[in-house]
Parts: structure tokens; C-alpha cells; sequence
């Protein structure tokens, strides 16, 4: 009879887990939400320090400018 208490008992205890890890799994795989913690972190990003963020705009500037030169103005 304890052999069954037991092993009801592991059984419960599985099924504990792995209810915590399907809510674990849906939470990562929650889409808006996690867009919406990614918007949060890169706000608070750029207000602890925005230069990073303007130079990585300026970067990606230069090199938007520099295909459509490349485009334009290249040997075809």
C-alpha cells in the first residue's frame, strides 16, 4: 500500500513540474508579450545612455546612403 502512496505521490509531484514548465514554455513563447518586454528594455536602453543608439543610427545612415550611391552611381 505505501508503494502506491509513493508512487502516486512521484506522479503528483511530475505533474507539478510539468505544469510549471508549460507555463514556463508559454510565457517564453508569447509573442506580444515578449515584443513588449524587448520595447521596454531598449527604452530603458537609450534613456540610461542614448549615444550607443545614435551612433548606430548615424552607422546604419551611412550605410543606406551607401548602396543607394552604390546602386545609382556603380558600373553596370
Amino acid at each position: 500500500m505505501s508503494e502506491r502512496r509513493r508512487i502516486a505521490s512521484d506522479i503528483a509531484a511530475k505533474r507539478g513540474q510539468l505544469a510549471r514548465s508549460i507555463s514556463e514554455l508559454e510565457e517564453k513563447l508569447d509573442v506580444s508579450k515578449q515584443s513588449k518586454l524587448a520595447g521596454e528594455r531598449i527604452t530603458a536602453s537609450y534613456q540610461r545612455n542614448p549615444v550607443p543608439w545614435w551612433i548606430g543610427a548615424g552607422v546604419v545612415g551611412v550605410v543606406i546612403v551607401s548602396a543607394v550611391a552604390w546602386a545609382v552611381f556603380g558600373d553596370d
